[in-house]
């Protein structure tokens, strides 16, 4: 029998499509989520898989947690609870989206 291998979280850099992102991603704040697609609101990580009200299936999620302490715990109930979910940076989702909304603006109309 071999012996139960221990897992660590450990951040992974790599080039993603925010659209993906966004139509998969449940966003956490203090005690309910919102749907980043269609901004439904009063969501739970714990039982909500997908939108009730667009039908996405939630993939991802994003926490507005600071402390690497709540994000370990957060990960942490992911892994117990057997939660399909892959947990991502807020703040690298929040940065990708902005320049997003901003790369539009100082183009010339046609």
């Amino acid at each position: 029998m071999k012996p139960e291998r221990k897992t660590y979280p450990v951040r992974i850099w790599q080039q993603v499509d925010i659209e993906e992102i966004r139509s998969h991603l449940m966003l956490i704040d203090d005690l309910y989520g919102m749907c980043a697609s269609c901004k439904q609101l009063g969501l739970n990580y714990l039982k909500d898989k997908t939108c009730p009200k667009c039908g996405n299936e939630f993939r991802y999620i994003a926490s507005s947690l600071k402390s690497p302490a709540d994000t370990a715990k957060l990960l942490a109930r992911i892994e117990s609870e057997k939660l399909p979910f892959t947990l991502i940076d807020r703040e690298d989702y929040d940065r990708a989206t902005s320049r997003d909304a901003i790369s539009g603006l100082f183009q010339r109309p046609e």
